[in-house]
């Protein structure tokens, strides 16, 4: 676990929602001195009393303008395709030489339009913390979460250096391990590593339901759990489908802003089970170990690629 800091990297935070990313930044900024005052921007004034009691904020706003108003670093915690939104409504209020990021699933959208929206002398870092879970709400906040996670940071050739290196600070504050990219590499890379792992994980649960009940009328008119295969279902389909659990809403709008991207990744794994069927069809033996011998030999790089 990171250390506490003796002096904070920002004096002053606004997280504008407060929900299971924002609330455990707000945490974790707290938690390890890495802000002094964190405020809580959102709708719903019970919603931010229960992240004050939780320890995510120290006070919060209804108004975004008020609440950015003294803020060195905002953060706009909310989903993909209000991020800018949100941040043409607190821009006319940013403090002098104010930070902002956000913590959005794409990078080439949000960083190209934002980049225009930032005042002189304030500055915006795209950011990614690349932690979480299918819950949603400040209630699965928790402070250690982006402890040895990757934190990817997106500044552009116009990026100020200076907040750059805050952010970075920020970033290793929480103890978070940072990566910087440019937010076309991010976008093509998370494609592949996280919303192509989404997608599949909702064809799997779409290719179940529909082996069983074939047309959407027949679908709706049963009940799912019925589901014959489901009482088979072991360890490895409740793993592979965990992140199904996840708001349906966040990832429309991520696929919406990544479309180009997830599209390639999708076409390459179309591909690539293509190759695996032919093979299975073929009673190609030599084939078919090859392919879940492969697998097995890239995985166990991934593993031991998280432990450096």
């Amino acid at each position: 676990m990171p250390r506490k800091l003796k002096q904070p990297v920002f004096d002053t935070a606004a997280i504008v929602g407060v929900g299971l990313i924002g609330g455990s930044l707000g945490m974790a900024a707290r938690e390890f001195a890495a802000v002094r005052h964190v405020v809580g921007i959102g709708r719903t004034e019970q919603k931010l009393m229960k992240a004050k009691l939780l320890g995510a904020i120290d006070s919060y706003s209804l108004d975004i303008a008020a609440g950015v108003s003294e803020a060195d670093l905002v953060i706009i915690a909310t989903p993909v395709r209000t991020i800018i939104p949100t941040l043409e409504a607190a821009v006319s209020a940013l403090k002098p030489g104010a930070v902002v990021t956000d913590v959005g699933s794409t990078k080439k959208e949000i960083v190209e339009q934002a980049s225009r929206l930032m005042p002189k002398g304030c500055s915006f870092v795209g950011g990614h913390p690349m932690a979480g879970s299918e819950e949603s709400g400040v209630e699965s906040a928790l402070p250690g979460m982006f402890v040895g996670a990757t934190y990817v940071l997106t500044p552009t050739t116009e990026t100020s250096l200076d907040a750059l290196q805050k952010m970075s600070q920020f970033v290793e504050a929480i103890g978070a391990k940072i990566e910087v990219m440019s937010p076309e590499e991010h976008d093509a890379l998370v494609a592949l590593v996280s919303h192509l792992p989404h997608a599949v994980s909702a064809a799997l649960l779409h290719t179940v339901v529909r082996s069983q009940y074939g047309s959407a009328e027949q679908r709706l008119a049963q009940n799912l759990e019925s589901v014959q295969a489901f009482r088979l279902a072991a360890g490895s389909f409740r793993d592979l489908t965990r992140v199904s659990n996840s708001p349906p809403e966040i990832w429309r709008d991520i696929c919406l802003t990544n479309a180009r991207e997830i599209a390639k990744a999708i076409e390459v794994f179309q591909s690539i089970l293509e190759e695996l069927r032919t093979a299975i069809l073929s009673n190609d033996e030599n084939r078919v170990l090859g392919f879940f011998e492969e697998a097995r030999q890239v995985r166990q790089a991934y593993l031991r690629s998280r432990e450096k």
